[in-house]
């Protein structure tokens, strides 16, 4: 189960490229056309940018 970090910007972008990555709404989080990666000794998760391919970190956490 992912579930979303407290603190969250409003858009995450990617750092090398600017692309925009997450998009965070009242209620969900929406990472967009991404590939997800999860570290399973904390759980924190990165997704792909898109154009880039750099791996930035997401407000998600893996629950599970």
């Amino acid at each position: 189960m992912l579930t979303r970090e407290p603190a969250v910007s409003p858009a995450s972008r990617c750092q090398v490229c600017a692309t925009k990555i997450v998009v965070a709404g009242p209620s969900e989080v929406v990472v967009k056309n991404a590939i997800l990666r999860v570290d399973r000794a904390s759980g924190q998760v990165a997704a792909k940018c898109p154009r880039c391919k750099t791996w930035v970190d997401v407000p998600l956490r893996y629950i599970g």
